[in-house]
């Protein structure tokens, strides 16, 4: 038996905030595609050794990002389903335009579209690819398709148990299936995978660069990252525990949305949307903490207020030199607020580290000495 994935791209660019009608429309991938595409590497890339792909830009980037070392062979067959009148409308335009239509496809997803290939003649093309493929390959491989021509392939193998939507894959997700020697397809289990490796430093490096993340700005953040393990360490010997694996792929990762508007809420979805939460959270509150309290998220935001490009400068600087930047009253307020919360979570860990060791007149022991030597090198005091 050897393997067969079928992985549908990550999630294209479209032209606006609007839900759109995609099927042969040539869309490239978007910032969250791209990190899609980098998560099945993660997953994929070593248990493959040949990669084939629709001519779509969306499935070529994907497969670029998944497999850079094998051999892509594009084959026009694997394209999408084309949709016809509606291919790379939105959804708002087409339900103005085919209001009826529109709402039969509501109790029937299969109802015919103007001009459009239907599900069945897609599907048969992609098999017949599919085929041919597995023909003319050896060993473990990749198809990297679209979710309309996949789940009518998969909805033929099922031979009509499910309706063809049970089949439908979300953006960067994929079936794996078996195939014997005689090319004959092995599918028990109708649910797809999604992609959701333990992030570690080569992954986090590979989701910067994969989304064109400037050097400068990597820069700043492993400088963050240094600083945000050191306080952990300091925080550790004075019998505070904190989680700096999450610490740490929070800090490389912190800036990973810095060329968007509203970084911080858009690296936080965008983590959020690839089912990391915890790392989401550290994303979203790096430039101002829901609460003031000591945990993972704290401990990068303090160390981000404490890292001036890749400089390691006292709090009071680095604010001031940022004001200038704060145009409105709401943005003044915010940063007041976020230098606030600096200083008490940087009193909060002097505290903690130095009260531990220190007692009224007494001389410190040597483990004290450090830990105040310590305190005095990462907050500059």
């Amino acid at each position: 038996m050897r393997s067969l994935y079928l992985v549908r791209h990550g999630k294209p660019q479209y032209p606006d905030e609007h839900s759109y009608c995609v099927g042969q429309t040539d869309f490239s991938l978007s910032m969250l595609g791209h990190l899609q595409a980098v998560l099945l590497n993660e997953e994929l890339s070593d248990k493959i050794s040949r990669i084939y792909c629709s001519p779509l830009l969306r499935a070529v980037e994907t497969a670029g990002h998944m497999a850079p070392e094998l051999p892509h062979i594009i084959v026009s067959d694997l394209s999408e389903r084309n949709l016809g009148e509606w291919d790379g409308l939105s959804f708002d335009e087409i339900r103005q335009r085919w209001p009826d239509i529109y709402k039969a496809r509501e109790n029937n997803p299969d109802h015919p579209i103007p001009g459009a290939e239907t599900p069945a003649a897609s599907g048969f093309r992609f098999s017949q690819a599919v085929h041919k493929i597995l023909c003319a390959s050896e060993g473990d491989i990749a198809v990297v398709a679209h979710t309309d021509v996949i789940s009518s392939y998969i909805y033929a193998l099922h031979s009509g148990m499910y309706s063809r939507q049970r089949f439908r894959l979300p953006c960067g997700s994929y079936y794996h299936l078996e195939v014997n020697e005689r090319n004959n397809i092995s599918f028990s289990d109708p649910s797809y995978i999604l992609p959701h490796p333990e992030l570690n430093d080569g992954l986090c490096f590979r989701l910067r660069n994969a989304v064109s993340l400037p050097r400068h700005v990597q820069a700043h953040s492993d400088a963050v990252t240094e600083l945000a393990c050191c306080l952990c360490n300091m925080l550790e010997s004075n019998g505070y525990i904190f989680d700096q694996k999450l610490v740490r792929s929070g800090a490389l990762l912190h800036d990973i949305a810095r060329l968007q508007r509203h970084h911080t809420k858009t690296g936080g979805e965008l983590f959020l949307q690839l089912g990391y939460p915890e790392i989401s959270q550290i994303i979203s509150q790096h430039h101002g903490l829901l609460e003031t309290k000591l945990d993972e998220a704290a401990i990068v935001f303090l160390a981000d207020k404490l890292i001036q490009e890749t400089q390691r400068v006292t709090i009071e600087k680095r604010f001031a030199d940022s004001m200038s930047k704060c145009k409105s009253p709401e943005a003044r307020k915010a940063h007041e607020q976020q230098l606030e919360q600096a200083r008490k979570l940087q009193d909060m860990i002097q505290s903690l580290c130095i009260s531990r060791f220190s007692s009224g007149g007494q001389t410190y022991t040597t483990g004290a000495e450090k830990s105040l030597n310590l305190v005095r090198r990462y907050f500059i005091i």
